[in-house]
């Protein structure tokens, strides 16, 4: 049975435990209790990355619905853990597991460990702060020190992005749609990230050594060659039975699954990925 089914017991068992904040609008106190559960269930591991395998694994089965970020008119953290999608999932994971690495338990421990990780310099100022772009993601990240990217030691190959597919679409995003000004400043966001270059491995890189280079816990994110965007799929890789797949937020099968398919043959069968970047989640710096 899945932790989050057990949500009645945990709101009995854990009813005296007062470690975690007041939950955000619109997330419910079996949240809270769900993410504290999570944080304590979990044994000692040696290092975050081993602790975004153990997190990952237990948040399988989780529903797929896209566009949870986007329901309310103002732009909140929505820290809830019952559904996803594939960027919520790697930042779900990686936020707990962070907030295990440095020995914390509690809800709002967790909330700023997701609000680090999900906006522009670590500070939610609105929707336009959200990291709406992957590479954005990265960088911003690898430079408050959560991930470190090694795409490019693994042998990848340089590309050059160029970033327009929210501003052409706007229509799409519900915020833009309502606010021209939004637009402006996420087409501002993309010029500066537009000209950059990144790295990628190709799907004929990706050969045994290459994958073996690979560690579980790594956070895999697809390159794609749609006009305008940069990537097209995020997951945490996993090593398994001697082959590398991934554990991922799939919106085919409506759930978090490990993938039957290994890495290089997702990256193969898709046409619209070209490759994959790698991250490596850090060990977060010890409280002063």
């Amino acid at each position: 049975m899945k932790l989050r089914h057990l949500l009645p017991t945990l709101i009995i068992c854990l009813s005296g435990h007062t470690a975690w904040a007041r939950p955000a609008d619109g997330i419910t106190a079996g949240d809270s209790l769900y993410t504290v559960y999570l944080l304590t269930v979990v044994a000692p591991q040696p290092d975050v990355a081993h602790y975004v395998n153990a997190f990952a694994h237990l948040l399988t089965g989780t529903p797929y619905v896209a566009g949870t970020l986007d329901r309310d008119t103002v732009e909140r953290l929505q820290p809830g853990l019952q559904e996803t999608d594939c960027t919520i999932f790697v930042e779900t994971v990686l936020a707990l597991a962070r907030c295990a690495a440095q020995g914390e338990n509690s809800w709002e421990s967790y909330c700023r460990q997701l609000t680090g990780l999900r906006y522009r310099n670590g500070c939610q100022e609105g929707y336009a702060s959200r990291l709406h772009y992957f590479s954005d993601w990265i960088a911003d990240n690898e430079r408050r020190g959560a991930v470190r990217e090694i795409t490019r030691s693994l042998g990848g190959r340089p590309d050059t992005l160029h970033l327009d597919f929210m501003s052409r679409h706007a229509d799409r995003y519900p915020a833009l749609h309502r606010n021209s000004s939004l637009t402006d400043s996420i087409a501002a966001h993309e010029q500066r990230l537009s000209g950059t270059t990144v790295y990628r491995l190709t799907a004929e890189q990706l050969d045994s050594t290459t994958l073996a280079a690979i560690h579980s816990g790594d956070i895999i994110a697809f390159t794609t060659g749609i006009a305008g965007l940069d990537i097209a799929h995020v997951g945490i890789a996993l090593h398994a039975g001697g082959e590398t797949r991934l554990i991922h937020a799939s919106s085919t099968l409506g759930r978090v699954v490990i993938e039957e398919r290994t890495l290089d043959k997702m990256v193969s069968d898709n046409p619209r990925f070209t490759g994959i970047r790698v991250m490596r989640p850090q060990n977060p710096l010890p409280h002063k």
